[in-house]
């Protein structure tokens, strides 16, 4: 057996993750699924990678897969891969080896496509390993092949048989393609039984004449072109058959280019569907699929005002893609060793780390390394309004064709993981938590929130290419468990990238790529806007402007807009910011200490939104409301009605008030109508931007919402944005904000709540909102700590709510005859302290029955038996919440008690 074809050794695969990871291009790849009508949503076919000769040392370059189910392993997704895996890395199949080769050639028989590729190109690499495990998540079975590196002849006979038995044989066609005598070979061979299908990468259908290639003619062909019959080492009239017969097959015009890979699989997976027998249903899946990424995959619309950052868009290209050499660039420093090292990819238990050889004996500081090429991860960092989310939409737009989705999350600490489960909508897994009560499945809540983690971490580390944004990763742990962020990521080097946004000077051991200021060319076109000349005094006065703001991209566009929304030049607008007087903050952050100016100019916008609503401008008070909220998009109707509730500073007299309460009831319907057209003033003028997602919702920046809570005090809004939250009830789409307060309600960890409700508001809030937030985040989300932690502060709360209701009553009613016997407050009102004390049985209950899946049998019974004692005082044993309660507790004992019998009775 030839070593050059089949140099990987499989005893010596390293653990580093090379771009081709699960297929390369020196391998030929065959997978059979057993069920030809497989639907991509069903992820409990796992692959098996089968060598057709054991007693080989060297690779086989032929791997089959056939689909098995695991139960330890049902919930996780399946990968095809055609090399095994080092099994101290994570993966999400398992592999079993055979030595039969008779095995591989009856899997032969059974493929659908043969896929047909020659080359080392990175990007043909990535697109035809996308393209090959596409078609296997939509159940077509795939044998591919690059015939020129496989030298055996043992292997080119199973490949001929995989030729001959497939239904459609694919082949990529480069313009090295046209010298290489194998894929003239297929060429020919699929053409002659009429199911060719050819696909034309960096090439089109019209480019492959044959004269045009003989005779060199245009620049495509000046290089590559010639009699290449010559390299092809046959007949020259084989040879101008194979290339006349593709302006032949007019069914299939399928070019993948740059900027249409997407369009290009999707295409080659819906036609070849519809050829094949059984897989129509696969065409309304792409379809669907499709609809879904064309409304959710932006976040934003793109900012039609974006100019220059043509050098950081051209870098974090070089740093995703690269070239595949696997170097890091060495800051320029005068040594002797100048140049370049390589890396050595290290991979523990949970975290992955870049090592950088060096030949120092000793080592006294970690430095962080610049990466510029590579591994599929890109940290871009900034202050905050620089423009660095601005930045990573930019280049999500120009190269989501490269991806199959672009999937953008937000990185605050303390929604992070969140947002990342909420993947499990476009990645098709389930992340929730089985349904299971046997001794053998109870798992603890970190097993629980770790297999969740894995089940997306798994997708994102198949074949298939995925943009993962991280927008504003505020720290590398989570906030909710100190977990480091890059447990979440799938593992460096595969074909899903990863695009951070950070305020943070480095992440993960690595040095993120800095942003710097717009230049004074740049910064001067995002502040003139539609006008494209000035006199020479309002562009000095422009000059004066972008000094002020030290060229911060925020205020460069909010500049930019008022210029170009209002009849104002910019010389005026500079001596009403300079006039503009700044309010007193509660507490000022280091980010705004330095922007005075900033500050003032957003005093300008609330005056300039003041005047044209009246007193009660509602595109401010939105702004205000705003900063209580959770980062994201929001419902502008629901900033309206947080709007309306915000307290008045300067109340009116008696008649003013009655008027207000007379029309309060048509605030609703009011809102509506102007919360749209406010939430159209902030779009307008650069202070929010419009969510592409979901409709009627907007986002204020981050600066301008750290500013409105340094703006006012957190008793004076903060209730506002509750009332508001806890109106519009329970729904997925306020989540987020439900969040929102409990923070402030509750307090977590040693933090203090920031604000009290009513009672009345309270027992509203828990029934309607935070039993079913709790439920559904543990049920769907397996974020079991999250919920139990939630309900736990909640039981707190209640507790604190009922300790005021049996304080002793104010002394006044001691005065009074008919009182005397009244001793507290819970005597004045006993309905409200029931629907209290209950509400807290039925949190109690649920907080048993939550630990009772983590197999906290001890805790579980403890909150259990509260539970039943406050049902029985209130109302009494034959009550159904009491008797539901018994019958819990009765499942609770039998199941700890099998339990301890397992445990007792196992060796």
């Amino acid at each position: 057996m030839d070593s050059r074809g089949d140099s990987s050794r499989l005893g010596q695969y390293p653990t580093m993750s090379s771009r081709n990871m699960s297929s390369s291009s020196s391998t030929a790849f065959f997978s059979a699924n057993q069920s030809p009508s497989r639907s991509p949503k069903i992820h409990q076919e796992l692959s098996e990678s089968t060598r057709s000769d054991a007693h080989c040392d060297s690779f086989d370059p032929l791997t089959s897969s056939s689909g098995f189910q695991d139960p330890e392993l049902e919930l996780q997704p399946p990968q095809s891969q055609n090399l095994e895996p080092d099994h101290n890395a994570y993966t999400p199949s398992r592999y079993t080896q055979t030595s039969s080769a008779s095995v591989s050639y009856n899997r032969v028989r059974c493929c659908d496509v043969f896929l047909g590729v020659h080359g080392q190109n990175p990007s043909l690499l990535r697109f035809v390993d996308w393209l090959r495990a596409e078609l296997e998540l939509q159940g077509m079975s795939c044998f591919m092949s690059d015939r020129a590196k496989c030298r055996s002849s043992r292997k080119q006979r199973i490949i001929e048989k995989a030729m001959d038995g497939a239904p459609f044989g694919v082949v990529i066609l480069t313009r090295k393609s046209f010298k290489n005598p194998y894929t003239i070979e297929e060429l020919r061979f699929f053409a002659n039984k009429k199911n060719l299908v050819p696909v034309f990468f960096d090439l089109s259908r019209e480019d492959c004449l044959v004269r045009d290639i003989v005779e060199k003619r245009g620049d495509l062909w000046e290089k590559h072109g010639g009699e290449l019959w010559e390299c092809y080492g046959g007949i020259e009239k084989e040879w101008k058959e194979a290339v006349n017969g593709l302006s032949r097959v007019d069914d299939w015009k399928l070019e993948a280019r740059e900027g249409n890979w997407r369009d290009c699989v999707f295409r080659t997976v819906e036609l070849l569907a519809t050829k094949l027998v059984g897989r129509r249903s696969v065409v309304e899946g792409v379809a669907k699929w499709r609809d879904k990424a064309e409304k959710e995959e932006f976040p934003y619309p793109r900012n039609e005002s974006f100019v220059g950052r043509k050098k950081e868009l051209s870098e974090l290209e070089f740093v995703l893609f690269g070239d595949g050499e696997d170097y890091f660039e060495l800051p320029t420093k005068k040594r002797k060793n100048k140049g370049k090292e390589k890396v050595a990819w290290k991979e523990w238990e949970k975290e992955i780390e870049l090592v950088k050889k060096t030949r120092k004996k000793k080592k006294k500081k970690k430095r962080s390394m610049k990466i510029t090429c590579g591994k599929g991860v890109a940290c871009v960092s900034g202050e905050a309004g620089i423009g660095k989310t601005e930045l990573l939409l930019e280049f999500a737009y120009r190269h989501h064709q490269r991806y199959k989705m672009v999937l953008w999350i937000g990185g605050e600490s303390r929604y992070i993981r969140q947002n990342y489960l909420n993947l499990y909508r476009y990645l098709d897994v389930d992340v929730g938590v089985e349904n299971c009560s046997d001794r053998a499945r109870f798992k603890s809540f970190e097993e629980r929130e770790d297999a969740a983690v894995s089940r997306i971490r798994g997708e994102l580390m198949r074949d298939i290419p995925f943009l993962l944004v991280i927008d504003n990763l505020e720290s590398e742990k989570d906030w909710w468990d100190s977990k480091l962020v890059m447990d979440l990521l799938p593992r460096f080097g595969g074909e899903t990238h990863v695009l951070i946004s950070t305020r943070l000077s480095r992440v993960m051991y690595m040095e993120p790529l800095r942003l710097p200021y717009l230049s004074a060319a740049e910064a001067m076109a995002l502040m003139q806007g539609n006008v494209k000349e000035y006199p020479v005094q309002e562009m000095d006065a422009l000059r004066v402007i972008e000094e002020k703001l030290g060229r911060l991209t925020l205020g460069l566009g909010i500049v930019g807009a008022i210029l170009s929304e209002l009849p104002i030049n910019p010389t005026r607008l500079l001596d009403t910011i300079n006039r503009m007087p700044l309010r007193e903050m509660s507490s000022c952050s280091s980010a705004l200490r330095r922007r005075v100016f900033l500050l003032q100019l957003f005093e300008v916008c609330f005056s300039i939104f003041d005047h044209a609503d009246g007193p009660r401008g509602l595109a401010t008070r939105m702004v205000v409301a705003s900063g209580w909220l959770a980062p994201g998009p929001v419902p502008a109707s629901l900033l309206a009605l947080a709007a309306y509730k915000l307290p008045e500073k300067h109340r009116g007299c008696l008649w003013r008030r009655l008027r207000r309460a007379i029309s309060c009831g048509f605030a609703s319907s009011n809102s509506k109508r102007s919360g749209a057209e406010a939430a159209s003033m902030l779009l307008r003028f650069n202070i929010a931007r419009a969510s592409n997602v979901k409709l009627g919702f907007v986002q204020i920046h981050e600066l301008l919402r750290l500013y409105a809570r340094n703006r006012v005090m957190v008793n004076e809004t903060a209730p506002a944005m509750v009332r508001a939250v806890i109106n519009r009830g329970w729904s997925v789409e306020t989540a987020d904000q439900i969040w929102a307060v409990c923070f402030l309600l509750f307090g977590f960890s040693n933090e203090a709540p920031s604000i009290q409700l009513k009672i009345t508001e309270l027992l509203f809030l828990v029934k309607q909102v935070i039993l079913p937030l709790a439920i559904r985040t543990f049920v769907t989300f397996s974020r079991c700590g999250a919920a139990v932690e939630l309900l736990r502060v909640c039981t707190n709360a209640l507790e604190a709510a009922d300790q005021t209701l049996v304080k002793p009553v104010e002394k006044w009613l001691d005065k009074s005859l008919c009182w005397r016997s009244v001793q507290t407050s819970a005597q004045l009102n006993p309905i409200l302290w029931e629907e209290l004390a209950l509400a807290r049985a039925t949190v109690l209950e649920t907080r048993a029955k939550l630990t009772l899946r983590g197999g906290q049998f001890g805790v579980a019974d403890d909150l259990i038996r509260k539970a039943i004692f406050i049902r029985t005082s209130i109302s009494g044993e034959d009550h159904p919440g009491t008797v539901s309660a018994r019958e819990t507790l009765s499942k609770l004992t039998r199941l700890s008690s099998n339990v301890h019998q397992s445990h007792n009775t196992s060796p």
